[in-house]
């Protein structure tokens, strides 16, 4: 099984719009894939464990909730890097609604990113 996380901008689910902004998103959409298969679906909210935002902590969130892959719009070099440190992959070009990132991440549609960030931010 494979525990994705989508940056969310509510908590609807599938029907969640992805939220461009990985450390802003109000809420993760924890999907269990098996078999591209949905098994499982929870909105986490993404709020760091120590009150603090930094762009470390939703690595940390998604890694409390056993995530092992994200799906993002874009995201910036030290988020990233948080994430592959702690064996998390990230796939982008996830947009639209959680559901599509899904379907495209199943119907192999995203890349794969590697310690090499790509932000659609100005401020990064």
């Amino acid at each position: 099984m494979t525990k994705i996380a989508i940056p969310s901008m509510n908590a609807n689910g599938m029907e969640s719009d992805v939220c461009a902004h990985f450390g802003s998103c109000e809420y993760f959409t924890i999907v269990d894939v098996q078999e591209k298969a949905i098994v499982g679906i929870e909105a986490v909210t993404n709020a760091s464990p120590d009150g603090e935002h930094n762009c470390v902590a939703p690595s940390l969130v998604l890694k409390s909730h056993n995530v092992d892959t994200v799906l993002v719009l874009g995201i910036g070099g030290r988020p990233l890097i948080s994430l592959v440190e702690k064996k998390i992959k990230v796939f982008a070009g996830a947009a639209g609604k959680v559901s599509d990132a899904v379907q495209d991440y199943n119907n192999g549609l995203l890349q794969e990113l590697s310690t090499n960030g790509t932000c659609n931010c100005s401020h990064h």
